[in-house]
């Protein structure tokens, strides 16, 4: 828009009343005559250049200020809006200046002045706002609140999940191990929220950021401070972190370079962004994870030994859902209402033949791979049942190549009965019930045979 400017008629004001109303202004105030010569120099100003009221008002801007926008503006009568200015040596200021029309007669200027550093400043921690609010948006979206709380009641999850509430308000880095789509994510996201840091959960797959950009992104940067840089600058997972825990992710695909970077980082708890000078200070925790063996990476001269047991003060090494059975079907249940209500569904229920064959996969993706399987089954059963045609084929196919695999009773006496029968009636099958074959194939003698097909009463 055009911006038109007008001799507008102004209302006198008495001083008494104009002077407090100026000294409550948090910019620094300057107005002056037609002459050049100060009327109203208000407390903002008093403190911004260090001059009082009474050493200035009265005289020529001039005397103080030889270069002054306000009085530039009083000769030329043009507006000046946020113009960065250093009226005098080691002063630098954001400026505006406008001139003063009373009753439509040109009277003077007047100008509201910033400290630079202090707009810098403001500017800086806006940015740094921004950036924290377009993190958690982000975050926003990729949480979608399907896990809650660490699922299990298993013995060997309880036991780490009592491990996590116990470390969880300290201090300690923490290292969690297992294999891909075991939960490592929402034990860590459990530990922050446990710890009482009220900075952000920042999760980092360190497999996804390209080896150049490690740096930039880790550390973030000034404004120029490489080709294709923003101008504003950007803040690195360090900053957007601090106060709180950054969850680095797939550790051990960190670049060797970064290695050292990130040692230096936990040993300094500083950084300094990439074309910068200033040191910013850090109070964060750092939660590594990663499916790979880092011991042997480190006897290999792939991972740093040094880094390595920074990390790893605590280990958490979660099972695999394959060790977890009894908490596949609570995993199940779940699933099964959270993809119901967010596919505007009514909660399905589920025969127990498919159900019996979800259990008794093997689960080789772990919780990740039963999520992604319920949601689609979710999304494909029509009739509310979810039977064994609703089961995926590659999971059936695999249970029939394999064999599906019986739960045996705890009691031991049963189990071995259970077993023994399984066994001999597997024999038989195989050698088209040929005893002495099925007892050369089972190991015991072809007499022990006989007497264990009465004792169990198997058919031939």
């Amino acid at each position: 828009m055009k911006k038109v400017y007008t001799k507008k008629k102004l209302i006198s004001i008495d001083y008494r009343i104009l002077k407090p109303i100026m000294d409550c202004i948090y910019e620094a105030v300057c107005v002056i005559d037609e002459n050049g010569i100060v009327v109203i120099w208000n407390k903002a100003a008093e403190k911004l250049y260090d001059i009082s009221q009474d050493q200035i008002i009265g005289k020529s801007i001039e005397e103080f200020f030889p270069d002054a926008i306000v009085n530039n503006v009083r000769k030329t009568e043009a507006p000046i809006e946020n113009k960065y200015h250093s009226p005098r040596k080691g002063s630098h200021i954001l400026a505006s200046s406008m001139p003063l029309y009373i009753e439509g007669v040109f009277k003077g200027a007047v100008s509201t002045d910033r400290d630079y550093a202090e707009v810098k400043k403001l500017y800086a921690e806006l940015e740094n706002a921004n950036s924290k609010l377009i993190f958690l948006e982000n975050q926003v979206k990729k949480i979608s609140g399907i896990f809650g709380d660490i699922i299990g009641k298993s013995p060997n999850i309880v036991k780490k999940i009592e491990m996590a509430r116990q470390i969880a308000p300290t201090h300690a880095s923490v290292m969690i191990t297992g294999e891909s789509g075991t939960g490592k994510e929402v034990f860590a996201r459990g530990i922050h929220e446990l710890s009482g840091r009220t900075g952000l959960f920042v999760p980092v797959n360190c497999n996804a950021i390209p080896s150049e950009l490690f740096e930039s992104e880790f550390f973030g940067y000034c404004s120029g401070a490489f080709t294709g840089a923003s101008k504003k600058g950007k803040m690195g997972i360090f900053e957007i972190a601090n106060g709180g825990t950054v969850f680095l992710d797939e550790i051990g695909d960190m670049p060797l370079h970064m290695q050292a970077k990130l040692l230096r980082v936990l040993q300094e708890r500083e950084i300094v962004r990439v074309g910068g000078e200033k040191n910013i200070k850090l109070d964060l925790r750092v939660i590594s994870a990663t499916n790979k063996d880092l011991r042997k990476m480190v006897e290999q001269n792939n991972f740093r030994e040094d880094l390595f047991y920074r990390l790893n003060v605590v280990e958490i090494n979660l099972p695999p859902l394959r060790e977890r059975k009894g908490d596949i079907p609570i995993f199940i249940e779940h699933f099964i209402k959270e993809f119901s209500s967010a596919n505007s569904k009514p909660i399905v229920k589920i025969q127990k033949e498919a159900l019996s064959i979800l259990n008794e996969y093997r689960w080789p993706g772990n919780i990740r791979e039963l999520m992604n399987v319920i949601e689609r089954i979710i999304v494909t059963t029509k009739n509310g049942v979810i039977q064994k045609s609703s089961t995926p084929e590659y999971i059936v196919s695999e249970l029939k190549k394999n064999g599906r695999r019986k739960e045996y009773p705890l009691d031991l006496t049963k189990a071995i009965e259970e077993l023994e029968t399984d066994s001999i009636i597997k024999a038989l099958k195989l050698t088209k019930n040929n005893k002495s074959k099925a007892a050369s194939l089972l190991n015991i003698p072809r007499t022990t045979l006989y007497h264990k097909l009465q004792e169990y009463k198997i058919k031939c």
